[in-house]
């Protein structure tokens, strides 16, 4: 799976979100591990009022199947605009 149809995936669990999706393998290459790193950003009004772990609960929820088989490590920014 690409990085473009991961972020499409979020695009479309949070409607109307920014989404950002980089990829940071490279970066990480020396432990070994199979699966990317990806470190993103979301930023989505729906996410006001939710506390921070719940915000990252349904990112994980959204990318519950790459988590299993695709996606090693996983750094989420989670916010909305104030």
């Amino acid at each position: 799976m690409s990085i473009d149809l991961i972020k499409t995936k979020l695009e479309n669990a949070f409607p109307g979100a920014q989404v950002e999706v980089k990829n940071t393998t490279s970066m990480h290459q020396s432990h070994g591990s199979a699966g990317l790193h990806l470190k993103t950003k979301i930023i989505f009004d729906g996410f006001k009022g939710i506390p921070l772990i719940e915000r990252h609960r349904k990112v994980y929820d959204a990318l519950e199947e790459e988590m299993k088989f695709i996606i090693h490590a996983l750094s989420i920014e989670a916010k909305y605009e104030s």
